[in-house]
């Protein structure tokens, strides 16, 4: 484990019937104070799904796209809840591009609109 690594934000086990492999990776961006994003992550849907291993913001594009919503509903759900604290990181990495929101607000997002894919959620969320 890398000594930056949040234990708090470390994949959970599950127990699904098609094994998730967890991977970890580092992004490189501008927007970010350290220069990259250390990531988790795994696909569901052909969708990168990644949380920040230091910070737990969560990539909730991924989650978001994955459910076959489009990107531009993001920005309506971002604007309805202004008490969210997003990241949007644009430029740079397009696998990273997108909005990350905190951990705990991604996870109340997911239990309201992830109904669908909740299983396969359980890396992130447990």
């Amino acid at each position: 484990m890398d000594p930056n690594d949040s234990p708090r934000f470390r994949p959970f086990g599950c127990h699904v019937q098609v094994p998730v492999k967890v991977k970890k990776a580092k992004y490189s961006t501008s927007l970010d104070p350290r220069g990259y994003i250390p990531v988790y992550e795994y696909m569901i849907n052909g969708q990168p799904i990644m949380w920040d291993r230091e910070t737990g913001y969560v990539f909730f594009t991924g989650i978001w796209k994955s459910l076959n919503n489009s990107k531009a509903d993001i920005v309506k759900m971002v604007d309805s809840n202004p008490d969210l604290r997003v990241k949007k990181i644009r430029g740079g990495f397009l696998k990273i591009q997108g909005t990350w929101i905190p951990y705990e607000f991604a996870l109340i997002l997911c239990k309201r609109t992830a109904f669908h894919v909740r299983k396969e959620l359980v890396p992130v969320f447990g």
